[in-house]
């Protein structure tokens, strides 16, 4: 059975991600759900509780009702559908992102990045680069327009395919571009939708000014021959891409 039609696969193609709206049933949703909140310091039943927080991980992404939204079926499924069927690890972790809201801060454009590169925050360490092959955005919850969506800059895979032939992977400082990118995409959508994206896609999560709490599961899926292939620029940036070939 294939989950994605043609136009998914020229959408992810043309532009680095494509939203596949209701993926994960309720109970899945629920299952994940119920876990996430029994781990955070915020009432599940008082919005108050959420004002404020930032932006924050969840450290329970090795658990199975947080792994399975991306490890199991359909949405692993969806992800060989792109890159080649039995091409992709089926294990590592999938983290849960809280983008808490914040009504009262004024709106500013997002910026941008690479995921993998070192910055003072994020725990990468100091001169490497972390590579893998596929991302998977699953919202738990509804997000609205400027409500912490999880926000990419389309095309921004070509240009990056681009880039890295004449410069070396760890020659992008933070995974920030030293040039304009143009501005970002925010996905909308309800809890059960997914977002797959390029490895090389920017993105980030936009400020959230509404009143709820945004909660996306993220996944970095790895093909299986990820560390023999890393350091490769194809002319046809596809060639390891079974699925769109």
């Amino acid at each position: 059975m294939a989950y994605l039609t043609d136009a998914d696969k020229v959408h992810f193609k043309t532009h680095g991600y494509v939203v596949i709206r209701g993926v994960l049933d309720q109970p899945v949703i629920d299952a994940a759900l119920d876990l996430l909140w029994h781990n955070i310091e915020a009432d599940r039943n008082d919005p108050a509780s959420w004002v404020g927080q930032g932006y924050r991980t969840v450290s329970i992404g090795n658990e199975d009702a947080i792994r399975r939204t991306i490890y199991d079926d359909p949405v692993f499924a969806m992800a060989e559908e792109l890159v080649g069927q039995g091409s992709l690890r089926r294990e590592g972790g999938t983290s849960p992102h809280l983008n808490f809201p914040n009504p009262d801060q004024e709106w500013h454009e997002p910026t941008g990045h690479l995921d993998g590169y070192h910055t003072p925050t994020n725990g990468v360490p100091k001169g490497t680069v972390s590579s893998f092959t596929l991302g998977a955005t699953v919202y738990l919850g509804k997000v609205e327009s400027r409500g912490g969506g999880f926000t990419v800059w389309p095309r921004t895979h070509q240009i990056w395919a681009e880039y890295f032939r004449y410069h070396d992977l760890d020659s992008l400082q933070g995974g920030v571009a030293p040039f304009d990118i143009g501005k970002g995409v925010e996905i909308t959508g309800d809890a059960g939708d997914v977002c797959l994206w390029h490895n090389q896609l920017s993105h980030t999560a936009g400020p959230n000014l509404s009143r709820n709490l945004r909660i996306a599961l993220i996944g970095r899926l790895r093909r299986k021959d990820l560390d023999q292939i890393k350091f490769e620029t194809p002319e046809n940036m596809w060639t390891y891409w079974e699925g769109l070939n």
